[in-house]
């Protein structure tokens, strides 16, 4: 029996939602194995002191990111790493007791920054762990938020530009795998037949009409309001469901907000939301990796809000969102109304979204087998 441990942080929901679904795969595809997905902030617990940085990290984020007011992120970036480096080696042994109940055999990360100090514990619990990380971004914000060449890992990465910059800061080539595009739940792979009408219909939504889903991912974010305003001021005829995720500010707002459209509005489940996500003809969102993702492999259009506070993580997938038609970028919310209009009158960006289909997940679980 192998032990992998595929290891997230709950900085946005991204990573989380990448690794729950890599291990439901991992899971199907290895019967025999105990594969299991752990918070890296439980991997540093035994640590007190860094475990301590790490969540207060987390938690200051996810509260700015609710409120779309994230400020110098790159410097955030560096705050991280610095107190990644003062690690001291005793600090990496106490981290390694978290295996202290069973060593893994590999340890898959989707997580940036940790890394070195994930991987370093591990391997002083078990010296032979495999380790793999798989970047959950179209590039790399800067250097050592995901390549560090001075750490043994291989990397499964799922475009151009991440190998184009593993190359360049010294990876061998060996040590790199190419994925078809990024790891999401695999129940978007599902094709359970429903009949869309119906369900609208069901909901309270108009059957016949555009439908739109606004997601801004599990931490949800003052973007969900704004954007149910702007739409509320144009002329569209629209059914629109908003998922507000943990966001329960705005939950209220939208809800109570009035509407010539007809609207479904809901909090954060555990459960991906998949089923809302076949109802659309079009999804609005931030343009992070998930979201881009899940509108590909759905096969639908994305209207991505640009990125303000994230934009030197998210700028690259803006630009690879535009390079490959599959939806448009909008700079503010205002400009909803007019994007809707064109995703509704052209069907270049549903042929190129279909383009772009691929099984990533299925590849990267594939790969993880080979190397473990």
């Amino acid at each position: 029996m192998k032990r992998v441990d595929i290891v997230y942080f709950d900085a946005g929901s991204g990573h989380r939602s990448a690794a729950r679904g890599l291990e439901r795969v991992l899971a199907a595809a290895s019967p025999g194995w105990r594969v299991r997905t752990v918070n890296v902030a439980d991997v540093f617990a035994p640590n007190k002191q860094f475990h301590g940085i790490v969540r207060a990290g987390i938690n200051y984020f996810n509260w700015l990111l609710k409120r779309e007011k994230i400020y110098d992120l790159k410097g955030l970036i560096n705050l991280s790493l610095m107190f990644h480096d003062l690690l001291s080696p005793r600090g990496i042994r106490e981290i390694s007791r978290f295996w202290d109940e069973g060593a893994p055999d590999a340890v898959v990360s989707l997580t940036p920054m940790y890394n070195p100090a994930l991987y370093r514990a591990a391997r002083l619990a078990n010296p032979r762990a495999v380790c793999v990380t798989i970047p959950v971004d179209f590039e790399e914000v800067k250097p050592r938020y995901w390549f560090t060449p001075k750490v043994e890992q291989d990397y499964l990465l799922a475009t151009d530009r991440l190998e184009e910059q593993a190359r360049a800061a010294g990876i061998s080539a060996s040590r790199l795998h190419r994925i078809p595009g990024m790891v999401i739940d695999p129940e978007f792979y599902q094709d359970p037949r429903i009949d869309v009408a119906r369900e609208r219909e069901r909901l309270g939504l108009d059957p016949g009409a555009l439908t739109g889903l606004v997601s801004f991912g599990g931490q949800g974010s003052v973007l969900v309001g704004e954007a149910a305003r702007q739409l509320a001021r144009s002329d569209l005829r629209l059914n629109m469901i908003f998922l507000c995720g943990r966001h329960a500010a705005v939950r209220e707002e939208v809800q109570g907000l009035e509407t010539p459209y007809r609207k479904v509005v809901l909090g954060y489940t555990r459960e991906t939301p998949v089923y809302y996500h076949r109802l659309a003809d079009f999804m609005i969102g931030k343009p992070g990796s998930m979201t881009i993702t899940e509108s590909l492999i759905n096969r639908t259009p994305l209207i991505a809000i640009k990125s303000r506070g994230m934009r030197p993580v998210q700028r690259g997938n803006e630009e690879w969102v535009r390079g490959r038609g599959v939806g448009i970028v909008v700079d503010r919310p205002a400009g909803l109304p007019a994007a809707v209009k064109e995703i509704a009158a052209s069907g270049r960006y549903l042929q190129n979204a279909e383009r772009e289909y691929h099984r990533g997940v299925f590849e990267a679980a594939r790969l993880t087998c080979s190397l473990v």
